[in-house]
């Protein structure tokens, strides 16, 4: 049985100088992410002289397995969290898994599944850096409209100390989601922003607000991964056309220096969330294959 014990902040450093020698595009392969999300998925974790081994809980799917990180034999870690999940009574099921580890696992025999919804979409971080009148007309047209309509707003980087106004900010917008359209994720939202301010340079975390000069109308939470920024929330005020682009834009430029690309992670199934990120026009996916299909 594998001894693993909740994943914290502390865990996030180890795993990054796992991943960081690696080749990931997956966002949840981003230690990050795997920690600021935890309060939905419960990751634990555990080192050993040759793996690392971490589980969650994925909805409607119960617990499931990373692949085996680490430099010992892979087909051995796959026996490893198998019994560990017999041994706690768990069905083996194993994701996310990358189009590397695809054909790791296919060596090994086991069938696994593409589940699109939790695919990542990539972009050139230039292109959303500086939204092109030829590529992205409407996008560039949108965050001249902003401008043009909030002369006085702006964004800055978000530092610790201003905790107060990102909750009021969250406890605004939750009030106005749930009046125009029932989000039932705001605590997983909230518990994350709140881990993400407590750990902010810790985990040189990326954070950055935009104001209409007055009060917060959105938030953006992101972080480096090899050659990708990631941008692990981004909120912004309904009805306030023209923000998610401006505060979008922000970020891209800030990490471009640093990386090729931006992750603005999965649709999660949504048709809506699906309808935004292809607007950005996504450079490629990186698949999201798991030993399950939703």
């Amino acid at each position: 049985m594998i001894n693993f014990h909740k994943l914290g902040y502390l865990d996030v450093r180890k795993l990054k100088a796992f991943t960081d020698k690696k080749n990931f595009w997956l966002h949840a392969y981003n230690p990050n992410w795997i920690f600021l999300w935890s309060d939905l998925y419960k990751p634990e974790v555990a080192f050993t002289n040759d793996y690392i081994f971490i589980r969650f809980l994925m909805p409607d799917i119960g617990i499931c397995y990373y692949p085996p990180f680490g430099d010992g034999n892979f087909e051995k870690g796959l026996e490893i969290i198998r019994q560990d999940a017999i041994d706690n009574g768990f069905e083996f099921h194993v994701a996310p898994i990358s189009e590397e580890y695809k054909f790791d696992f296919m060596k090994a025999g086991i069938k696994v599944h593409e589940n699109p919804q939790f695919n990542s979409y990539l972009y050139q971080a230039i292109d959303l850096s500086i939204y092109s009148q030829l590529k992205h007309k409407k996008k560039k047209q949108a965050v001249d409209d902003f401008r043009r309509t909030y002369k006085q707003s702006f964004v800055k980087m978000i530092n610790k100390e201003e905790f107060p106004q990102i909750l009021e900010f969250m406890n605004d917008w939750n009030v106005k989601v749930q009046t125009d359209n029932v989000d039932n994720s705001f605590f997983a939202k909230l518990n994350m922003i709140k881990l993400a301010m407590e750990h902010l340079y810790e985990l040189d975390i990326i954070g950055y607000e935009l104001s209409d000069g007055e009060k917060i109308i959105g938030i953006l939470f992101g972080t480096i991964m090899n050659n990708e920024g990631c941008v692990h929330t981004l909120i912004t005020m309904p009805g306030i056309k023209g923000a998610e682009e401006e505060l979008l834009s922000s970020f891209a430029r800030s990490v471009q220096a640093a990386v090729k690309y931006i992750n603005l992670e999965s649709d999660k199934g949504s048709k809506e969330l699906r309808k935004n990120r292809e607007s950005y026009l996504p450079n490629r996916q990186e698949k999201f294959y798991a030993t399950f299909n939703i």
